[in-house]
């Protein structure tokens, strides 16, 4: 199975499981995942490999800068500025303490539909991956209003996948509402 098609299964891009999955009896199917290290308290991330871009650190520009539940903050990446977000924050959890220099995983974005090419996840530590079991996953009936996809029991330790549609769409939402506030704030000052 390609890179390409773990990512479809676990994103759930068609809306189905069974995108990506070949012949043969799913139990025996492998998806290669990397766990991000992050303070959300219930479960651990997990993603599909192919649509981690790098894992990296970034500087926060000086001032200003909040990640909350509604904002993301524009980061500099290989010249071009991405959102960096914070899962603890989108799940109403406490942000974790961050300096100036911050680990993150920048993201493929997967929606052709939104302006989203690349996005970054603040991270608490050093993501690593490895090979899951396709039969390991279930639905996640989420009170966290969408924001979990997939969860699994790995290791006696509870994982999720996040709906990465869904996430993509909030983190374009808060990269929307960050032009429109510097837009603004620039036209204050002229």
């Amino acid at each position: 199975m390609s890179n390409s098609n773990e990512s479809t299964f676990l994103a759930g891009a068609a809306g189905t499981h069974e995108v990506g999955v070949g012949p043969g009896p799913a139990e025996t199917k492998k998806v290669r995942i990397v766990r991000l290290p992050t303070q959300v308290s219930d479960m651990e991330v997990i993603v599909p490999y192919a649509m981690v871009a790098e894992i990296t650190e970034v500087m926060l520009p000086e001032g200003g800068t909040h990640l909350s539940r509604l904002d993301a903050a524009m980061v500099d990446w290989r010249a071009q500025r991405i959102p960096l977000v914070s899962l603890e924050a989108m799940l109403n959890e406490p942000l974790p303490t961050i300096g100036q220099r911050v680990r993150c995983a920048v993201m493929y974005g997967s929606n052709p539909d939104i302006a989203l090419p690349y996005y970054a996840v603040l991270l608490s530590g050093v993501p690593r991956s490895e090979e899951v079991n396709m039969h390991s996953f279930s639905e996640e009936a989420s009170s966290e209003g969408g924001f979990w996809r997939l969860s699994a029991e790995m290791g006696g330790r509870r994982v999720g996948v996040p709906d990465i549609r869904w996430l993509e769409s909030q983190i374009d939402e808060m990269r929307m509402r960050f032009d429109r506030d510097s837009t603004t704030a620039l036209n204050e000052t002229l």
